[in-house]
């Protein structure tokens, strides 16, 4: 299985949400498939992180980690690298402040720490890749996860 996870923001900050989808290892068809959409004010990046925690959570214990292809390189850098050496520095920065968004990235930390893992990859975003797009129709909320199953399972 491939997962893709996306995060959308309808103005920065404002109402948003994220989308968690779960395809075949030749990437045709849905198997699962997950949104939380959230009224209130958010940020993409929040979405993107929350994605990604969501994904690790449910994801994370399987015996070969799964992939997950994002399109936010703040979220990849952060869950991926950025993270643990803020956690050495006391959750500072190299510019000595703390990290937005650090109640998410220590959720995810403790998820880490307690054994979860998954595999975190760079695509690029809206050029066609079936799985980012569909992620990202259901951060927008512009389909239900009914929907996104029934079009595509």
């Amino acid at each position: 299985m491939i997962g893709y996870i996306d995060g959308s923001c309808r103005k920065n900050p404002g109402p948003g949400g994220f989308g968690v989808v779960i395809m075949d290892d030749k990437k045709e068809k849905v198997l699962y498939c997950h949104s939380k959409i959230s009224e209130k004010d958010t940020t993409n990046n929040e979405q993107e992180l929350l994605a990604a925690c969501y994904a690790l959570a449910r994801y994370g214990k399987e015996k070969e980690p799964v992939t997950f292809y994002c399109d936010s390189s703040y979220t990849i850098n952060t869950l991926t690298n950025w993270m643990f050496n803020w956690e050495k520095n006391g959750w500072i920065k190299s510019d000595k402040k703390k990290p937005e968004n650090l109640d998410i990235i220590k959720f995810y930390f403790v998820l880490w720490q307690q054994g979860n893992r998954i595999e975190l990859k760079k695509i690029k975003g809206h050029v066609g890749i079936l799985g980012n797009e569909i992620a990202d129709k259901l951060a927008k909320g512009e389909i239900t996860v009914d929907k996104c199953i029934e079009l595509y399972g």
